[in-house]
């Protein structure tokens, strides 16, 4: 059960961070952009647009996505 509300909320986390990718740059097609490797335990490598890559501890595939995009947004803003 635990599982099933963490992966919700991390759904609900990644709807959010797709928004404000879109609001950025709206030319950015979220489907093709961005890819997650899980490996190990909780461990992710998030591979974005322009050669992005992060990767840490994440819960699921869309807390991976999340944080990934979050990243991506962050060193976007940076430039």
């Amino acid at each position: 059960m635990t599982d099933h509300i963490d992966v919700t909320f991390c759904r609900g986390l990644l709807s959010e961070a797709h928004k404000a990718v879109k609001e950025k740059h709206p030319e950015t097609n979220l489907r093709t952009a961005a890819w997650v490797y899980g490996y190990g335990r909780d461990r992710w490598e998030f591979h974005g647009p322009d050669g992005f890559y992060w990767y840490g501890r994440a819960g699921n595939a869309y807390d991976a996505r999340y944080k990934g995009w979050m990243a991506w947004l962050e060193k976007e803003a940076a430039t």
